[in-house]
């Protein structure tokens, strides 16, 4: 039993995740954020703000829910700076 358990290790090839390459994936994700914190994203964090402020001018929402948009729009800008913090 043991000298089968030897040889089935001697075998034994690598895992098929082993050579998965993730490379396309991986560029999608890096052209999303990029997008979310780059030039597009300051455009819709803008017109997200302006959204807001006006809704909260004309009384559509009040000032808690304008706050919980600020604190969303800092959130999705400074994710990829905390993420680089944390796993650097």
């Amino acid at each position: 039993m043991i000298v089968g358990l030897g040889v089935a290790l001697m075998v034994a090839s690598p895992a098929l995740a082993q050579t998965v390459d993730l490379s396309p994936v991986q560029n999608v994700l890096q052209g999303i954020v990029d997008a979310l914190v780059g030039p597009l994203g300051l455009v819709v964090g803008t017109l997200a703000l302006m959204g807001v402020f006006l809704a909260w001018l004309f009384g559509y929402i009040d000032w808690s829910r304008a706050i919980m948009v600020l604190v969303a729009i800092v959130g999705v800008a400074s994710a990829p700076v905390i993420a680089a913090t944390i796993f650097a």
